[in-house]
């Protein structure tokens, strides 16, 4: 003889909404798996409020065939923060009237055309261009400042969303930035954080587009130096979507090719240039590779240029030998070091040196007549 057993059940709903107590029997091996805490609830099922002791949860979203398409649907919801569209709840076996029943009751919070949130699930920044992006066509990308920032080329968090795809048809009026571009491949997006982003090659030849200059030059000295790329690597981009009229690409290929020609600079060539320039001044050749001990005895370090007794150490910054993570963090230890010994380190780049020489002239005057 089966053995039936009454569990108190309620009907999800969405959160500060008390929650209507019911009775169900049900199977005693499905009751044992609730019991047991196998059923995945729903985010909204999760975080409301439960009003007085409800031991059990058993509804029709959990008990039989749609407990299993639910469960899908959590999986997906979960890795995209709580987001998902209708096309992925269909996929999942979850009709067209009960999306919308839910959507309506409120156990759905619904974000854009077709693009829904599991009720109570936690807002964030990520979690807006992730909706952002799953609300436009295939393919489709966080791109630009938001690319940027994803990417960690920028700290700061842009005011708003940029995504791009290759074509949008407006059906409303959106709180995020949408850019079109046909030369968007599916090998131009990659995965970031969760959230599909625009290649860091690609962003920042897109944010010539869109940015000032000295952001985007920002945004490639920190590609370069955090290995997202190669100078090389944004020149072969360039050069595949290059054509007239073609957004980005005249502001990001002179910086570029720029560092490519910094590649090709030896130290010593650098500290050449520099000392040809302060032979245009009045002024004292500094004492080369001078060297920075501490009262314990220990080396510092070693830095191009000083004025001893002005207390100047001057440093020569090349893409080839500065740009690379360890490079860049030694000499920063290296400045703060000598800096707590009463030092003052000033830096010149190989850009400064040869296209405004006056700029490093006054800075040498300042030294030599302090």
């Amino acid at each position: 003889m089966s053995v039936a057993r009454a569990f108190i059940c309620r009907t999800p709903v969405s959160r500060g909404i008390p929650a209507t107590a019911t009775t169900h029997r049900h199977d005693a091996s499905i009751g044992a798996s609730c019991a047991a805490g196998s059923h995945m609830w729903p985010q909204a099922a999760q975080e409301a409020p439960i009003h007085g002791s409800v031991p059990m949860y058993c509804d029709e979203w959990h008990c039989g065939p749609m407990g299993q398409r639910d469960r899908l649907l959590a999986k997906t919801a979960r890795l995209q923060r709580g987001v998902f569209t209708f096309e992925q709840a269909a996929a999942c076996g979850i009709p067209r009237r009960t999306i919308a029943r839910r959507a309506s009751r409120g156990d759905y919070e619904t974000l854009y055309h077709g693009v829904y949130g599991i009720a109570g699930s936690q807002d964030s920044w990520h979690r807006q261009v992730h909706a952002a992006v799953l609300s436009l066509p295939d393919p489709a990308a966080a791109s630009h400042k938001t690319a940027a920032h994803l990417w960690g080329m920028t700290s700061r968090q842009p005011n708003d969303t940029e995504v791009v795809t290759r074509r949008y048809r407006r059906r409303e009026r959106l709180p995020f930035v949408v850019h079109e571009s046909l030369d968007l491949l599916e090998t131009d997006i990659v995965e970031v954080n969760g959230i599909p982003t625009t290649s860091a090659v690609r962003t920042v030849v897109d944010l010539g587009a869109s940015a000032p200059p000295w952001y985007v030059e920002q945004c490639l000295d920190s590609g370069l130096r955090n290995n997202l790329f190669t100078a090389w690597n944004v020149r072969h981009f360039i050069a595949r979507v290059a054509k007239r009229g073609r957004r980005g690409v005249g502001t990001s290929r002179p910086l570029v090719e720029d560092r490519l020609s910094w590649d090709s600079i030896t130290e010593s060539a650098l500290e050449d240039l520099f000392r040809s320039v302060v032979a245009l001044s009045p002024y004292p050749m500094p004492d080369p590779q001078f060297e920075v001990w501490d009262a314990k005895g220990e080396l510092i370090g070693r830095f191009d240029f000083a004025y001893p007794e002005r207390m100047a150490l001057i440093e020569t910054d090349s893409e080839r030998f500065h740009m690379d993570p360890a490079s860049f963090q030694r000499d920063r230890e290296k400045q703060n070091r000598a800096q707590l010994l009463g030092w003052t380190v000033y830096r010149f780049t190989w850009r400064q040196l040869l296209d405004d020489p006056t700029t490093v002239l006054d800075v040498i005057a300042s030294i030599c007549e302090t």
